[in-house]
């Protein structure tokens, strides 16, 4: 019958010095995402109205990053099916995805990143958003008709690659695509109180998209659950920034 071996014969067997460099490979291995992962995290400094000035993704988390969060043990949610699909939005992700995905972004400290507030994600957006478009029907009554149609039309609901939709003066692309962004904002109600409700019971968040949408925090499927002014939103996906506060 084979024994496991005891720490001191562990010690015997591999040597002072091997033992050391095996307790500081597992030490470095639950520190977080390596280098080499945070490498790829293009990004872009956008300065803002109000002076502060924001790093920003330039595309949304994609489906190989995610992986890498996934297989270091940090995120749950597995999306490998979709493996040949790389350089396209993570998509699918409730809230509590993007808090796993952000624990393990900051888990060296080297930068402290998180996700834009509704009015960053706005501000961020505004040059490339679609002007209102002309009504497909003047009777008044069918408003919610015109609005359904041509916002349906724009963008369609097939994801599509990274980089497929506008790019910002600063670099931002796809911000007018059909992934809609988890912002920091929560929404409990349409009493204004919504952004002072405490964080840890927070029912719903503001998502950052081509109109207004607000989504249960543990929706990953928007035609499932969620509210928004126009069209349900079709996927759900995140983009980081860092730098304000």
């Amino acid at each position: 019958m084979t024994r496991a071996l005891k720490p001191k014969s562990l010690s015997i067997l591999l040597g002072g010095s091997a033992l050391v460099a095996v307790m500081f490979g597992a030490v470095q291995m639950l520190r977080g995402p390596k280098t080499v992962a945070l490498a790829d995290m293009n990004t872009a400094i956008v300065a803002m109205q109000n002076g502060e000035t924001l790093r920003v993704q330039k595309r949304e988390v994609t489906v190989a990053q995610w992986k890498i969060c996934y297989e270091a043990g940090y995120c749950t949610l597995s999306i490998s099916n979709r493996s040949a699909l790389g350089d396209y939005p993570a998509t699918g992700l409730s809230y509590p995805d993007a808090m796993e995905y952000l624990r393990w972004m900051n888990a060296t400290g080297d930068t402290i990143w998180r996700l834009p507030t509704a009015a960053e994600w706005t501000e961020l957006a505004a040059e490339v958003m679609p002007k209102t478009p002309d009504p497909i029907f003047t009777d008044p009554s069918l408003t919610w008709a015109s609005t359904y149609l041509t916002e349906a039309s724009r963008t369609g609901r097939a994801l599509r690659p990274s980089g497929s939709f506008s790019v910002t003066s600063t670099g931002i692309e796809d911000l007018d695509g059909n992934v809609w962004e988890w912002t920091r904002d929560c929404y409990a109600g349409s009493d204004g109180q919504g952004s002072r409700t405490d964080p840890a019971r927070c029912p719903a968040y503001v998502m950052g998209g081509e109109h207004e949408a607000v989504m249960s925090y543990l929706v990953r499927d928007p035609a499932r659950g969620g509210c928004a002014v126009g069209t349900p939103p079709a996927h759900l996906g995140i983009r980081l920034v860092a730098g304000q506060s």
